[in-house]
């Protein structure tokens, strides 16, 4: 072995003596792991410090009351169950960093060096450390003169010197109510000492201390910074007995406001607490919405006081997704709750609206902490993360639907990554999002809900994007009830003196023009579209001084000061730091955005590097303004279209008209395909690819009604039963196409992206869905399966086409949501699977929108699965239209 391993098992030695005491109580043979590295095998080094691993963490089990039986658990289910419970990033670290190892040597074969044994060793030592240095009864037992809410206290206050980097030099038990800590760490070439005396009363610690004649106080070490900590400081606590006893020297501050003297949290909310950002708050209903742990059943309760609601939830240490509409006052209620200091001991508020979207978490945390911190500003985000395990504070996380690198389920995952250490199943955690982004993701939904209803694709997309779905705790969604009008639309309109019940645009747009008018540059209003509503295309929301001007040019201010107060847009704007602004609600960029693509920005949004930024509001804005008329043609013309879901909106091109047939293919229709068959079920028209054996007769066996392709009550009704090989195979003998699924999006949503064909208002009576059997919405799988899956699901089935005149399509076409499912030419990853579109019969009216898909295999055939044909619009075809 090396000298340089030599010297390093040397100093291993040395500090695993510090932790004698651990060891003893334990029976815990430190020394063997050591041997095997100095006897050269330090595979065996790994794996005696996995089993030392597991015993600390059985006993950590033990100790905080985990459920279940740790003896007969391994080590990895020992990490992930104790972790909750563990402050320390330090801690956490490297117990992955002994799991890994292990496994590593364990199962998977690799190579252990003497290297690995040393840093199996060195991450052992990093545990002990922790729990020697904050004298945790986790591991150490209590102290049996010590009162056990004093020693809860002293072993916080050690792991807060911990985290800064401090080690434990000294502490002794003075009285069970007094302790006196020594912590010291090395900086540059000096040391720095802290040094405490925790008691309870103020009384207590003068007697202490007069009995040992004041030995404590007489230290020669340099540097020294000196507190006591009481429950209570009286009002003499500056001039009585004690305060002569100590001199000068000592700060006697209250235990609860302690942390105070490493960071202030009231610097970190100041912004909150401005008067600027004083919103007035008013009484919002809500609902809010959680899963039963057991039974999996989601339970929805109504309140009419979101903000009391979001107290409760936060006190009892439940982590809560906000959602609601722009101007719902989702972001009033979480900067209230982040500025009560009832609601929780340590708090912090977060604006991930305005977080770079390539900069970590913890980056952006550490950055905006930094200001607040006493001292040691480089470990701002370590103190964050110790304060959020202790169990004592609330963490608020605005706007994380703006935060998120891609709107996408994926995207989502990634964020929950980035935020792993924060989900904290010791503290609260809020958020807050738009009602579509997170609420309505079918996945997210689920992923939300609960870990016992996580199907095994969900499972295994959450490893792929590198989270561990034990990671992802259980959020309770708060949906803000939707009022005729919310909080921001009422302020707003009070303040412009509006009519009641405007649209939210035209509110906004009123704010706007009258800013500009009263600042004497209504000519500005013109350009606000190109210039802001293509930054937020690209994701930009945050502008510096020097931006505006450069952007709207020197007009744009008053007087020659590059200040907030000097902007003409002052009224509009939000401070973002010293000298950056954004809109004071987000919902006003996104205004401007829909205006530019309304006017003539969908060409230069379509060219935007990885997409334009769209978000559901946006899209609503577009879908409020006025268009192009409608059609009846069922002609799509050529151009760019807004498609995806809520969460992944998209601008797509359609480079050629097509022209739709107005209904989906008819039993009349496809009996005369049938006509035509071969007698083996096939046809010349049939797809080059068609597997053998494959016949175009509709799969009689599974239809709802045996006689439908045969009795005439059913001509007008879908052809169901019918996979995609026939509906290929019909189109070619009807002369026509499957659409693609972006034209038949693209033909649904019509040019302004609506929700559903006839608009963005749900209207259950005009689709054949399953509201509209049940009677009333249908919210979640249980009240699918309680209030449809039985009688109702027995009566419902497809409908004829055209029954609903409102299910109409701005150019003409019917029925292309609910009723059935309609088969598209395209395919993904599988081949022998194809995308269906539109959502059926027995499908919530939610999930029967214009963005609605699924895959369905090729072979398959269902009573809620149909098809319509299209045609490629040529020259002589226009003129035949045109001469028809």
């Amino acid at each position: 072995m090396s000298t340089v391993v030599d010297e390093r098992l040397r100093r291993l030695r040395s500090e695993l003596d510090d932790h004698t005491r651990i060891a003893d109580r334990l029976g815990l043979d430190l020394e063997r792991p050591l041997r095997s590295l100095n006897d050269g095998y330090p595979e065996n080094a790994v794996a005696l410090v996995g089993k030392l691993t597991e015993k600390l963490l059985k006993e950590l089990w033990r100790h905080h009351g985990v459920e279940g039986d740790p003896s007969t658990k391994a080590l990895n289910d020992l990490v992930k169950r104790c972790r909750p419970h563990i402050r320390s990033s330090t801690v956490v670290d490297a117990l992955e960093d002994i799991r890994r190892l292990r496994n590593r040597s364990t199962h998977d074969g690799y190579d252990i060096s003497d290297e690995d044994g040393l840093l199996a060793v060195r991450r052992l030592v990093d545990v002990l450390v922790w729990f020697t240095d904050t004298g945790s009864a986790a591991l150490l037992g209590g102290e049996p003169d010590m009162a056990p809410e004093v020693a809860r206290r002293c072993e916080f206050l050690a792991g807060l010197y911990v985290t800064l980097g401090y080690r434990q030099a000294k502490r002794f038990v003075l009285s069970p109510d007094t302790v006196y800590q020594l912590f010291c760490r090395e900086s540059g070439m000096r040391l720095e000492y802290v040094e405490l005396m925790l008691s309870k009363k103020a009384d207590d610690l003068n007697t202490v201390l007069a009995s040992s004649g004041g030995q404590l106080l007489h230290t020669r070490l340099p540097k020294l910074t000196r507190f006591v900590i009481l429950d209570d400081v009286g009002d003499d606590a500056t001039t009585g007995p004690l305060h002569q006893m100590l001199g000068m020297d000592f700060r006697i501050v209250r235990y609860e406001g302690f942390v105070d003297t490493i960071v202030n949290l009231e610097t970190h909310l100041a912004d909150l607490l401005s008067p600027e950002q004083a919103e007035p708050r008013t009484a919002v209903a809500a609902a809010v919405m959680s899963t039963d742990s057991h039974t999996g059943e989601a339970r929805v309760e109504q309140s009419e006081d979101a903000a009391g609601l979001l107290a409760r939830l936060v006190q009892d240490s439940a982590n809560v997704l906000v959602t609601g509409r722009p101007g719902s006052g989702k972001s009033t209620l979480l900067r209230s709750l982040a500025v009560s200091p009832d609601i929780r001991r340590f708090r912090f508020y977060f604006d991930l609206g305005l977080k770079p979207k390539d900069e970590p978490f913890s980056e952006y945390a550490a950055r905006l902490l930094a200001p607040a911190m006493a001292s040691d500003r480089s470990r701002a985000y370590d103190l964050f993360l110790y304060l959020i395990r202790s169990g004592s504070a609330l963490c608020v996380l605005d706007a994380v639907d703006e935060g998120v690198e891609e709107p996408s389920p994926a995207g989502f995952l990634r964020l929950f990554t980035d935020l792993a250490a924060v989900l904290s199943a010791e503290s609260a955690v809020v958020m807050s999002s738009r009602v579509s982004f997170l609420a309505d993701s079918p996945q997210v939904r689920q992923l939300l809900d609960s870990g016992a209803g996580r199907s095994e694709q969900l499972v295994e997309q959450m490893y792929a994007n590198g989270v561990e779905p034990s990671r992802v705790p259980h959020f309770h969604v708060v949906r803000l009830a939707e009022p005729g009008t919310t909080p921001l639309e009422r302020r707003l309109s009070n303040a412009l003196a509006l009519p009641p019940k405007q649209p939210l645009a035209d509110i906004l747009g009123a704010h706007i023009t009258r800013t500009l008018a009263e600042q004497g540059r209504p000519d500005l209003e013109g350009r606000l579209a190109a210039t802001f509503g293509h930054a937020f295309l690209t994701d930009r929301t945050v502008f510096s001084y020097l931006d505006l001007h450069r952007l709207l040019g020197a007009d744009a201010f008053t007087t020659g000061d590059l200040s907030l107060a000097a902007c003409v847009l002052a009224p509009l704007l939000r401070p973002v730091g010293p000298d950056h602004v954004a809109f004071a609600h987000t919902a006003y960029q996104e205004l401007l955005a829909a205006r530019y693509l309304a006017e003539s920005g969908r060409d230069t949004a379509l060219d935007v590097a990885d997409g334009a930024f769209l978000t559901e509001q946006v899209r609503a804005f577009l879908a409020a303004m006025p268009t192009v008329p409608e059609t009846n043609d069922c002609v799509l013309p050529a151009g760019r279209y807004l498609v995806g879901p809520a969460e992944r909106l998209l601008l797509r091109s359609i480079a050629h008209p097509v022209l739709f047939d107005r209904h989906a293919v008819t039993v009349a229709r496809y009996r005369r395909f049938l006509e035509a068959l071969d007698p083996d079920g096939t046809s010349q028209w049939d797809h080059p690819d068609q597997p053998a054996h494959v016949t175009h007769r509709p799969w009689t066996d599974r239809l709802r009604w045996p006689d439908y392709y045969t009795d005439p009550r059913y001509d007008a009704h879908p052809a169901i039963c019918v996979n995609w090989w026939s509906a290929y195979a019909f189109s070619a003998f009807d002369g026509k196409r499957l659409p693609t699924s972006l034209e038949w999006e693209a033909a649904a949503r019509g040019t302004d992206g609506r929700l559903f064909p006839w608009g963005d208002n749900p209207d259950d009576q005009a689709v054949n869905c399953a509201d509209s059997w049940v009677g009333r919405p249908v919210v979640t799988y249980q009240a699918w399966y309680h209030d449809f899956a039985g009688d109702a699901l027995r009566r419902a089935g497809v409908t004829p086409d055209g029954e609903r005149v409102n299910n109409r399509s701005p150019f003409g076409v019917r029925d292309m949501v609910g009723n059935c499912w309609e088969w598209t030419s395209t395919s993904l990853d599988d081949p022998g699977e194809a995308v269906i579109c539109g959502g059926s019969y027995d499908n919530p009216l939610r999930a029967v929108q214009t963005s609605s898909k699924g895959i369905y295999r090729k072979r398959g055939g269902s009573n809620a699965v149909g098809f319509r044909c299209v045609q490629d619009i040529t020259d002589s075809l226009e003129a035949e239209e045109t001469t028809a």
